[in-house]
């Protein structure tokens, strides 16, 4: 092969490498992740952490292993898989 031949392979192996560096600094830090007793009073519904001692459904207290929840805006952190309370 020549010199000239693999130039594009080169390019398409450095342009992989862009790209999956810019997807990963564009998940990384995205959702703010806290232990359930730092999670911010509710009330500004909208609001998504990372809960990650929160319990999902069949996880046993003290015995969670992370969970999304959104503020509701009310009276507590919900999981959005079954809008239920974030439980620890």
């Amino acid at each position: 092969m020549s010199p000239s031949a693999d130039k594009p392979t080169r390019n398409l192996r450095g342009r992989i490498r862009d790209l999956e560096a810019n997807e990963r600094s564009e998940v990384t830090n995205a959702v703010p992740a806290v232990t359930f007793a730092n999670l911010p009073a509710v009330g500004q519904a909208g609001r998504i952490r990372f809960v990650t001692d929160g319990r999902k459904l069949g996880e046993g207290p003290a015995a969670g292993t992370g969970v999304l929840a959104y503020d509701d805006g009310g009276a507590s952190w919900r999981r959005p898989s079954d809008d239920t309370a974030v439980l620890t």
